[in-house]
């Protein structure tokens, strides 16, 4: 082999190795590449890294159909470093950008993930207990809104219930869950949501003796929960929402008494009888009709 042909052969593989290079160097700068590399990086755990790689791709080929799931990988490295406002921020950012993306139901997705999150790791009973709560709930109630029908609309409504209920706002967790039930009877959290707003009245009963209407309610649900399930607890709850109420005609009925309205006193006495008769308050309401129909039977001799 003579010098001029080595040298051309020489210079051949050269040109090739730099071919070859320029070649990878322009795949891995590409959106394809920037989006691969990201995903490597995060599936690593390299996040911050992995974030750099893919906001160079969306602000190089912002219009790239790698674009938006290189955005995608910018949200979870947030998520993955417990940084859930700021994947929020990423998300609605990312929906501005590309409101009709196919990836919106995924982006969708991961707000609800965010905002369940929030609301279950801060929302505590107290003072502040739903302060921290808050931004999960705000949302989550972003989420309903986008997609009020969707396939998460009804987990993200049981999620602000939850949320109002561990924080003690018993008025406002009923109100979730009772609109659960009105505008998603088939969801499977209905049954779910039926039990947790008996348990709100039965709360709000205890802060608020002289309005009976969580009462009824409550005592309603366990009554047919109870039924359906044959859970002997919800029974006994039933019974306890039973006796309040029986107990509030009941001391109706003293109260009209005390102030000399027999007439209407005996009217709330019979009426506990007739509509509570097995709770403990009609045996009561049975001696005390017993014993003023005695006296009037006297008083006529």
């Amino acid at each position: 082999m003579n010098k001029t042909f080595r040298n051309m052969l020489l210079v051949g593989l050269l040109a090739a190795m730099v071919g070859h290079a320029v070649s990878a160097i322009g795949a891995a700068a590409s959106p394809r590449g920037l989006l691969l590399q990201a995903r490597e990086e995060f599936d690593r755990g390299n996040y911050s890294r992995a974030r750099r790689l893919a906001r160079r791709a969306v602000a190089r080929y912002p219009t790239s159909p790698e674009a938006v799931e290189a955005w995608l990988v910018v949200v979870d490295s947030y998520m993955k470093e417990g940084e859930p406002l700021k994947a929020y921020e990423e998300c609605e950012k990312l929906l501005a950008a590309h409101p009709r993306t196919k990836y919106r139901s995924a982006i969708i997705k991961r707000e609800f993930t965010i905002g369940a999150g929030i609301c279950r790791e801060r929302a505590r009973r107290g003072l502040f207990g739903l302060a921290g709560a808050q931004a999960g709930i705000e949302i989550l109630k972003k989420v309903i809104e986008r997609a009020p029908f969707g396939p998460l609309a009804d987990d993200a409504v049981f999620a602000i219930g939850e949320a109002y209920f561990r924080g003690g706002d018993y008025a406002a967790a009923r109100d979730q869950f009772d609109h659960l039930i009105r505008n998603y009877p088939r969801s499977e959290l209905a049954v779910r949501a039926r039990v947790r707003r008996a348990y709100c009245n039965a709360r709000l009963v205890e802060g608020a003796p002289y309005d009976l209407t969580p009462v009824l309610e409550a005592k309603k649900d366990l009554e047919v929960l109870s039924r359906v399930s044959g859970d002997a607890t919800l029974r006994r709850q039933a019974a306890e929402m039973r006796d309040v109420l029986a107990r509030s005609d009941y001391e109706a009925g003293l109260f009209y008494f005390r102030h000399g309205n027999v007439e209407a006193g005996m009217r709330y006495m019979r009426a506990v009888r007739a509509r509570y008769p097995k709770s403990e308050y009609a045996e009561r309401a049975r001696r005390i009709i017993e014993l003023v129909t005695a006296a009037q039977g006297e008083e006529e001799q």
